[in-house]
């Protein structure tokens, strides 16, 4: 029995109908807040925050100041009262035996056909930018039993980790779900590179003329061998790539604003670059990543409507969402203050994007420079790498390799044996990500799909067409359909859209979620002027993307990328389809 949807097969029109339909059911039934009434911390707001994104996230909502700032919880996109960590099976099936025998690479990396690796980097270079639950609390740890052979044994019989910090503003006795806090800012404000905090944000500038600091065209280097920046966990030289990009276009957008406006002072044009390039970033994951990962026509159009509409940049406003898109028009809360979501967080486990190692590629004469594993360009490794082999060299190489398949038997094996726990010879990341969605409460896969409007399968059969791969699973959950963990799931789904680079399960979250980020934001509603941006600021906005600013930084790949509208496919093969819809839509 196929239990899986398909909106794409009755062609665009109604397709983007059913989406509509879909999100607004998401937005009634599935947007929860946390905080009870009177729980909302209480901050204050400065004249700057009117006009310019704080330091921490606080006013941009002036009914409640507090609304996606640093350190406020995560919301549910399923209700509270299911959201109970089911403390006596945590451990049931054991995470670790899941990923040993569902997540391990067997063959080598399975790839993505249809995308470049710059996509594997775009995603987690956004996703620091959304949500962090902070560093673990190792006082309290779960003990994951494994063999007295495995290398994950700490010598006890068990792997053990550390919790998520608990939410200390939370009274564990009120009887309520548990609850845990974003670290970082919950809105679209490239938080990742400028900080979540005033200090760290004053410490990555030069204070003059609105600019970021970096030395050679590179980011600053710390103490500890990690860039400096607004946040550097879990490094590795795709997010050193990403991250050194973003502040180059923040200075080519500070020095725009300086030449337009020579008056502005330096607090003023660091505050409208900030405001533009994370726009910016935000229209490129909208319009560039997410119609790459998801290629399908249907989806596309959806995409370029939620940003600016069906109609073309110059076309006049009529006053309406589909006609007009999210960007600029009113602020839409759907009565539920705006935050990331827990959900949010499990659909976006997307590891298997990562790959072993990389060929790394000389950009002038195409030939192989390196073999550069994982484990050597993660962590202080990514500057290494990135020093010695140059930014053009690993844009191109990115651009010239496939990412991992979000599939089962695809998790990158220096990501289950990782040194990331202390006191533990290794760790894996793999049963850590399953371990995390239980101790947070997500549903297990087929209740996770009830709660969010989809059908639940009845048998391992219904969730993939490989026979082989639903015995093994039943035979892994011991015939029990109810306890598959929704990563696994997710990652099992074989019947998917056309062109989906993950399935139905995780892409109903992102109904939600993709246009609320936009909808909830005063940034990009009702703030998003020329008086906020200035004229200048949103032309920059609406006349790039992320082909034009790779070009802009790296001017020798305009032979590379003249036949590729999407930088984010493989930059050796032709993109017409996207290429004529920049040529309309700008």
């Amino acid at each position: 029995m196929n239990v899986y949807m398909k909106w794409w097969i009755f062609g665009p029109l109604i397709g983007l109908l059913t989406l509509s339909q879909i999100r607004c059911e998401l937005f009634e039934n599935n947007l929860f807040d946390t905080y009870a009434e009177g729980e909302w911390p209480v901050v204050a707001c400065e004249g700057s925050d009117l006009i310019y994104r704080s330091y921490d996230g606080r006013c941009n909502d002036l009914d409640l100041p507090a609304m996606g700032m640093a350190g406020v919880r995560m919301g549910r996109n399923i209700n509270p009262d299911v959201s109970f960590p089911d403390e006596a099976n945590l451990l049931n099936p054991n995470p670790r035996t899941i990923s040993k025998e569902l997540l391990t690479r067997e063959n080598g990396v399975k790839e993505v056909p249809f995308l470049n690796y710059l996509a594997a980097n775009w995603i987690q270079f956004m996703i620091h930018d959304w949500f962090e639950h902070g560093l673990r609390d190792h006082g309290d740890r779960i003990h994951v039993p494994v063999d007295g052979g495995d290398s994950h044994n700490s010598g006890d019989g068990t792997m053990p980790v550390g919790r998520t910090p608990a939410d200390p503003s939370k009274n564990p006795t009120d009887g309520r779900a548990p609850t845990f806090i974003n670290e970082n800012t919950a809105w679209w404000d490239g938080s990742q590179i400028y900080g979540s905090d005033m200090e760290t944000n004053h410490r990555l500038r030069t204070m003059v003329d609105g600019k970021m600091r970096m030395e050679n065209g590179f980011l600053p280097m710390g103490d500890d061998g990690l860039p400096e920046t607004g946040f550097n966990r879990n490094w590795w030289v795709g997010l050193e790539m990403m991250h050194t990009l973003w502040v180059r276009e923040h200075n080519a957008i500070a020095d725009m604003l300086k030449q337009s406006h020579p008056n502005w002072g330096d607090e003023r044009l660091f505050q409208t670059a900030r405001l533009i390039n994370a726009a910016l970033m935000a229209k490129v994951h909208t319009v560039d990543w997410t119609p790459a990962i998801l290629k399908n026509y249907t989806l596309r159009e959806a995409m370029f409507a939620n940003w600016r509409g069906i109609m073309p940049y110059w076309f006049p406003k009529l006053g309406n969402e589909a006609t007009d898109g999210i960007i600029g028009g009113p602020t839409q809360l759907e009565g539920v203050p705006f935050s990331l979501t827990e959900e949010f967080t499990a659909v976006y486990r997307m590891h298997p994007l990562l790959r072993d190692y990389v060929e790394v590629r000389d950009h002038n004469n195409h030939s192989v420079r390196q073999v550069s594993p994982l484990q050597e360009h993660a962590l202080q490794g990514g500057a290494q790498v990135m020093r010695q082999e140059g930014m053009a060299n690993m844009f191109y190489s990115f651009g010239h390799t496939h990412p991992g398949l979000l599939e089962l038997n695809n998790f990158p094996s220096f990501l289950q044996n990782f040194p990331a726990e202390p006191g533990v010879a290794m760790t894996d990341l793999g049963a850590i990500d399953i371990l995390r969605d239980r101790e947070r409460g997500i549903p297990r896969y087929n209740e996770f799909r009830r709660q969010i409007g989809l059908n639940p399968i009845t048998d391992f059969t219904d969730i993939t067409p490989d026979v082989a791969l639903a015995e093994k699973l039943r035979d892994l959950y011991n015939d029990d359909i109810e306890a598959i963990d929704v990563m696994i799931g997710s990652y099992a789904e074989g019947y998917r859209p056309p062109g989906y680079g993950f399935g139905e399960t995780s892409f109903q979250i992102f109904i939600a979620m993709a246009s609320r980020r936009l909808m909830a934001d005063r940034f990009f509603t009702e703030s998003y002027t020329p008086e906020i941006y200035s004229a200048e600021g949103l032309d920059w906005i609406d006349d790039n993307n992320f082909r034009t600013v790779l070009l802009r930084h790296f001017p020798e790949f305009s032979d590379d990328l003249a036949n590729v509208g999407n930088p984010f496919f493989p930059w050796d093969e032709e993109n017409e389809w996207f290429l004529e819809e920049y040529r309309v839509r700008r």
